[in-house]
């Protein structure tokens, strides 16, 4: 448990710092521009508290709006796919009585992970550039820039999953 509480403390702190000093410098067209933190929603540990989660979700996306003077957006959008993570997983895996004790990322398949990853991502980013742009006046851009900007951000997470998340030999 203490080990868990240091690496997400340490996630905590460096995922703003990663998002700030390299992943907002991309931008590719004034429309594609990855959002690696969300990542944290992924790892996060299924069994342990929602409320921690949460908190932690305010923190992490707090710490990206003071540091970007963005005004909220990210703790909203952030806040808001770690609130639904769990019943989006639950309908993916057609599992409504999810073991959270016994359940594992690592477990799910990888067209599940894919989907999962997929609509959270794609859930944060369009609310994230909704309250951005605060109208639907060009709804278009809206969800092109949401697309685009989504499909980079969700393979940059999967090879950070990758990473983050190393498969544990018995060997």
């Amino acid at each position: 448990m203490n080990s868990d509480l240091f690496k997400y403390g340490i996630l905590l702190l460096l995922l703003p710092i990663l998002q700030v000093g390299i992943f907002n410098n991309i931008d590719f067209m004034g429309h594609i521009n990855p959002y690696f933190y969300i990542i944290f929603v992924f790892v996060f540990p299924v069994k342990n508290s929602k409320t921690i989660l949460l908190i932690s979700s305010f923190l992490l996306g707090l710490f990206i709006d003071i540091l970007t003077n963005d005004g909220g957006i990210h703790t909203f959008s952030l806040v808001l796919i770690s609130y639904i993570r769990l019943p989006f997983l639950r309908i993916i895996t057609g599992k409504s009585d999810l073991d959270q004790a016994q359940f594992n990322i690592r477990d799910l398949s990888l067209p599940v992970l894919i989907t999962w990853i997929t609509i959270l991502t794609l859930l944060h980013h369009f609310f994230l550039f909704l309250l951005e742009q605060f109208s639907f006046a060009q709804f278009g851009n809206l969800l092109l820039k949401t697309l685009l900007s989504s499909l980079f951000s969700i393979v940059l997470i999967i090879f950070g999953l990758q990473l983050f998340l190393k498969r544990r030999s018995n060997a």
